[in-house]
């Protein structure tokens, strides 16, 4: 069995945030948002309490931003400033339109990379990392922290595991949470209450994926979007899939099917050509299945990013000494601004690789589609600090 991330007792999860003590306030904000109100009357008035918004949270996907923010500037006048991190500052404030968030999550990829120790082919055609854009990472997060953010890391996981840990401790609470990444594999952590904010040529212009816009794009739910790229690959991870399968015959063959799983249970149904394909391509299939599923049980202290709130006089704090007093200003004054009205949501599509489907098998309420997978994420991963294989 292919050995899984250490646990807890041995590596625990390195939470950097910056020593100012919690305002006094914090502790009153997360009781009204989990529970009775801390500041019930002593007269015992049992009338009702005004009903307050549902939380929500701004995960952010450290190393993708990273990169986007070390590439956009350097090319810039040499400048000691460390302005990749003011570029992810304003990345923050551009996706603030979306909110507003109660909180900040931003996680990191560990240095050990397990994926890539029990699979070297795993992101092999990638070129080495530059020794500035790691110095760069390095020091953006020690300041996304003293912004009073919270960041996450986990020895031996990636940014896309704390991302799915994030998503899973908001939804348990009934939280709302934005999901900010340019990583298309983490389109499996849309649902109800989560949404993909993804980057386009120019950050400030935001791609937002909830349900219905998953099934409109790649015409299978979030829940079976693993499944899609397992079968189609990702060469840009150095996977590859059931050759001869590309993203639209997968995408029709999981609607018949429901997932991967029931998909080979029933090659029998299948036309000759899809089952020989499907048959010699099996061994990548499932190991792009074990690959490419973020694991969502690592631990993530959600309710301390509720509890640190987004300070834009800390932010100013933070950023001030490295020379990026305009950016703080840019932050502080898009929070400062009303949120714009939310969009309605787009109608559910029909088949995008033919006529409207009927009966059954119709991509109809997303609720309904996802029922035919028990889970969008791995949850046969046990909970924090016991062992078990990652894959």
């Amino acid at each position: 069995m292919t050995p899984g991330l250490p646990s807890e007792a041995t590596h625990p999860v390195r939470c950097l945030r910056s020593e100012d003590a919690v305002v006094t306030t914090a502790t009153d904000r997360l009781s009204l948002a989990t529970g009775p109100s801390a500041h019930a009357s002593s007269g015992g008035d049992t009338g009702p309490r005004p009903t307050l918004p549902t939380p929500s949270l701004l995960a952010v996907d450290g190393n993708s931003l990273g990169h986007r923010g070390y590439h956009s500037s350097r090319h810039d006048e040499p400048d000691d400033r460390p302005l990749a991190t003011g570029a992810v500052l304003s990345m923050l404030a551009s996706a603030w339109i979306h909110g507003p968030y109660d909180g900040i999550v931003v996680g990191f990829d560990s240095p050990t990379n397990r994926r890539k120790l029990d699979h070297p082919e795993y992101k092999s055609t990638r070129p080495p990392t530059p020794p500035e854009l790691t110095e760069s990472l390095v020091a953006l997060r020690g300041h996304l922290a003293a912004c009073g953010f919270l960041v996450v890391e986990h020895h031996g996981a990636e940014a896309d595991d704390v991302m799915a840990s994030t998503v899973d401790a908001c939804e348990s609470r009934g939280w709302r949470c934005d999901v900010l990444s340019s990583d298309r594999d983490l389109t499996a952590l849309v649902g109800a209450t989560t949404r993909l904010l993804r980057p386009l040529a120019r950050f400030s212009d935001l791609e937002v994926e909830d349900e219905q816009a998953v099934l409109r794009k790649y015409g299978v739910t979030p829940s079976q979007y693993v499944d899609l790229a397992a079968l189609r690959g990702d060469p840009s991870d150095g996977l590859t899939g059931a050759t001869g399968i590309g993203p639209k015959i997968a995408a029709r063959l999981l609607r018949d099917h429901g997932s991967v799983l029931e998909l080979y249970a029933n090659l029998h149904q299948l036309t000759p050509r899809i089952e020989a394909i499907l048959r010699e391509g099996r061994q990548r299939v499932e190991r792009n299945l074990m690959l490419m599923a973020p694991i969502p049980h690592l631990a993530v202290d959600v309710d301390a990013a509720f509890r640190e709130g987004v300070d834009p006089d800390r932010v100013a704090a933070a950023m001030e000494p490295l020379g990026l007093d305009a950016a703080a200003r840019r932050f502080a004054r898009i929070l400062a601004s009303p949120p714009p009205p939310q969009q309605p949501r787009s109608p559910v599509p029909t088949d995008p690789d033919g006529p409207p489907m009927s009966g059954p098998d119709a991509p109809g309420d997303p609720a309904q589609v996802t029922d035919r997978r028990p889970a969008r994420v791995r949850d046969d991963v046990p909970a924090a600090g016991q062992q078990a294989a990652l894959f």
